[in-house]
Order: C-alpha cells, then structure tokens, then sequence
C-alpha cells in the first residue's frame, strides 16, 4: 500500500488562516491592521466640542488645548483632548447639547 504525501494546497488547507495560505495554496500577506488614524466623527456637535475645550482647560489648567479624536453617541459623546505641548491626552463625556458629564486625565499620572 502506498501512502501520498500531502500536497502544499492540503497543507494550508489544513492550516488555512493560520499559515496565511489561501485555498489553491499560495501564500498571502498578512492581513493590514487596523487604522492608526485617530477617529474624528464630525457628528460631535460644535457646541459639545465647545464645551469640552473648555472644560478640559479649566480642569487642566492650561490654555493649550486641541481636540484629538471625537465618538459620536447619541447618549453622550467622547471627546479626546490634547493639551499642551505634548498634548497629553484627557477623555471629556459631554450630551450632544453641551453639558460636560466627565473629564478625566488619561496618563498614567502614578508614573509622573
């Protein structure tokens, strides 16, 4: 009796997403990771932007501050915020009308 050896199209059959092969077994790259971007949903409203600049200014004591990244929801909104040279980042929830529910420091101040 006589045993085949199994061809590179079982193989990666047989391994499929984990060695990257596809089903006629050729190799393929690696997926692309996800965007790096940071994430600016233009529906935050203006006013919700407004109000989180200045919270998040107030709270920080500086005037240097830019938004970040913003999520929209229709509960409340993220806002990420960079301020100062660094632009270290602080997160503000604020209701899509402008009232600032939570600012928060997101470095890890323990390190500091």
């Amino acid at each position: 009796m006589t045993r085949s050896r199994p061809t590179s199209g079982m193989i990666c059959l047989a391994f499929g997403l984990l060695a990257g092969c596809s089903s006629d077994g050729t190799s393929q790259p690696p997926p692309m990771a996800a965007s790096t971007q940071p994430l600016m949903d233009e529906s935050v409203p203006p006013t919700a932007r407004s109000a989180c600049l200045a919270a998040v200014s107030n709270t920080a004591n500086n005037g240097d501050v830019q938004i970040t990244e913003m999520i929209f929801s229709e509960a409340n909104s993220q806002v990420t915020v960079g301020v100062g040279p660094t632009r270290a980042p602080w997160r503000c929830l604020v209701s899509n009308s402008g009232v600032v529910a939570n600012v928060m420091s997101m470095t890890n101040e323990g390190s500091l």
